[in-house]
């Protein structure tokens, strides 16, 4: 009877013998009776037998698996790497491009003849500007219309040492004393940044296409809320739209276009205005 105990408490530890999972003075047990009991070694082989083609199996599927696991993984690497060059290619692309644009548009700020003219809309409003530049001299006209109705007029005229405010607004006129006035000259705008680091921060977060606009052929820059149209021969800007909030109708958008032209201004064209009418608004 203590034999037949021995051997099934045996036969229930060998699993764990085999596996290497029992302490020393259990495998000297174990070892000892299998010395003895032809039944259990014949249980133990046939036991080492079964894990071993168990174990062979296994093996086997974990070997497929980890090809599997590998092959899936060169494939999300390399998709992660086609991204990333497609991004790399993209981002310098629009860094060359605003960096170009750059360029020409610091060629053609420091010009310093040049007419200027601006409408800006929002809603049923519509400003016009209309600037004539040469030197440090200037004749500079803001008309803002309401509904067709103009509402005001100012005119800004810098010639030398004399410079001149008129302010025409709910039927009153006013001229702005000379010592309140300041440089109301209107430069070239461009909607780019200077240098090439500063647009490859700026590359990061917008988007640019080529369309037309006035006639023009551009590159538009598209941010979340504002799209920019800049001449791809001066690097200036042709429109710019502020677009309004979502929760706002986009009648709030600001829409303002651009127009200039160099090298074409004369004397005659900076002329000082008629102030007869104005009073010195003190």
């Amino acid at each position: 009877m203590k034999e037949k105990r021995d051997c099934k408490i045996i036969q229930d530890l060998l699993p764990n013998y085999i596996e290497k999972l029992t302490n020393e003075e259990t495998n000297h047990f174990i070892e000892e009776h299998l010395k003895e009991c032809t039944e259990c070694q014949h249980i133990f082989e046939n036991m080492q037998k079964e894990l071993k083609v168990n174990t062979t199996k296994r093996d086997e599927r974990e070997v497929k698996y980890m090809k599997k696991f590998s092959s899936k993984m060169k494939l999300l690497k390399f998709i992660i790497l086609a991204l990333i060059i497609i991004y790399v290619i993209i981002v310098g692309r629009r860094t060359f491009i605003m960096t170009s644009l750059s360029e020409k548009a610091n060629e053609n700020q420091v010009h310093d003849n040049y007419y200027a003219k601006l409408y800006s809309y929002q809603g049923d409003t519509l400003t016009i500007t209309e600037s004539y530049n040469k030197g440090e001299d200037y004749l500079t006209t803001i008309t803002r219309v309401v509904n067709s109705n103009q509402i005001q007029k100012i005119i800004h005229y810098k010639k030398g040492n004399e410079q001149i405010t008129l302010i025409e607004s709910d039927g009153k006129m006013y001229m702005q004393d000379s010592k309140e006035i300041l440089n109301r000259q209107i430069r070239p705008v461009t909607y780019v940044s200077n240098g090439l680091f500063a647009n490859m921060q700026y590359a990061f977060i917008i988007g640019i296409d080529k369309t037309y606009c006035n006639g023009k052929e551009c590159y538009i820059i598209k941010g979340d809320s504002y799209e920019r149209y800049i001449d791809k021969e001066t690097g200036l800007a042709v429109r710019a739209i502020e677009k309004s909030n979502k929760e706002i109708t986009r009648q709030t958008d600001i829409v303002v276009d651009y127009k200039y032209e160099f090298n074409t201004v004369k004397d005659s064209d900076i002329t000082k205005p008629d102030t007869t009418g104005y009073i010195v608004n003190q």
